[in-house]
């Protein structure tokens, strides 16, 4: 017995509507970044940080987070592609990768870090606490569109794909982050040392990526590339490990403060108890 492929239809091109597209990854992942947003400006609110500011800061995100996510997702997948047709680099609405909108993001925060000279690391935690629940819609959207076609299985959490049974790794990652985000909810509810919430969440997620990304498929068109024998994902997900470390080593030593009111007015930068202006 295997799970039912459910094939969705791509637009609502009918009736009254006609002729309005309405993809179902694309309705998903956006409503992922709205209920996310909303929550880390209200968690921010209630930690002393300005809505203005927070929504300041997560636009410098998905700004950089959705346009690096496509132009890596372009050259660490599909580099033959670039190479055949570099302007596929342009069109950012044609597909996403997970770890380009993270690295994206990053991007984003240093930029905004550069232009508004205030630390970042307060933001981030804020943002990770909630990024589960938001990445449960988006793992959504990729188990409906089943962009991440897994190895042929004979398991009950096999999809029933044309073809036969395979892993669905969307929907996989998508049961998987349920949880996870339950747990960083309550985790980050309580007092933490500077980056402890963002290590503990990198910690938590690169050691489940790694093995699935070993479970793609690689028997089918366009499978992922791979570099010495492990995905992208995997090399990525072996980096994500190694900051999340360095990031609770580095916190062992420093208070709890966590969430904590940020002041309303902008600070003269001086060196903090973390010894880091980030």
């Amino acid at each position: 017995m295997f799970l039912p492929y459910i094939d969705l239809p791509q637009d609502l091109a009918h009736g009254k509507l006609k002729p309005i597209e309405i993809h179902p990854f694309g309705l998903l992942v956006a409503t992922g970044v709205l209920i996310g947003s909303w929550l880390i400006v209200r968690r921010g609110e209630k930690y002393g940080l300005p809505r203005q500011k927070m929504e300041s800061f997560l636009t410098y995100g998905l700004a950089f987070g959705f346009v690096i996510s496509h132009v890596l997702d372009q050259l660490m997948y599909y580099p033959k592609d670039v190479l055949a047709r570099p302007y596929v680099l342009l069109l950012i609405w044609t597909s996403l990768s997970s770890y380009g909108g993270f690295i994206g993001g990053v991007v984003g925060a240093f930029v905004y870090k550069a232009v508004k000279k205030e630390k970042i690391l307060p933001y981030l935690e804020h943002i990770l606490a909630i990024f589960p629940v938001g990445w449960i819609f988006g793992r959504a959207g990729c188990s409906v569109a089943h962009d991440h076609i897994g190895r042929a299985s004979t398991s009950f959490l096999a999809v029933n794909f044309p073809g036969g049974p395979r892993f669905d790794l969307g929907l996989l990652e998508m049961l998987i982050t349920i949880p996870i985000a339950a747990f960083m909810l309550w985790f980050a509810s309580k007092p933490r040392a500077p980056g402890v919430i963002t290590g503990t969440l990198a910690i938590i997620y690169a050691p489940i990526r790694f093995p699935l990304d070993a479970l793609r498929a690689t028997d089918i068109a366009h499978a992922d590339a791979r570099y010495l024998g492990l995905t992208p994902g995997q090399w990525l997900s072996v980096a994500l490990l190694a900051v999340g470390v360095l990031l609770l080593v580095r916190a062992r030593s420093l208070p709890k403060t966590m969430p904590a009111p940020l002041p309303t007015e902008k600070p003269v930068v001086t060196e903090d108890a973390t010894g880091s202006d980030v």
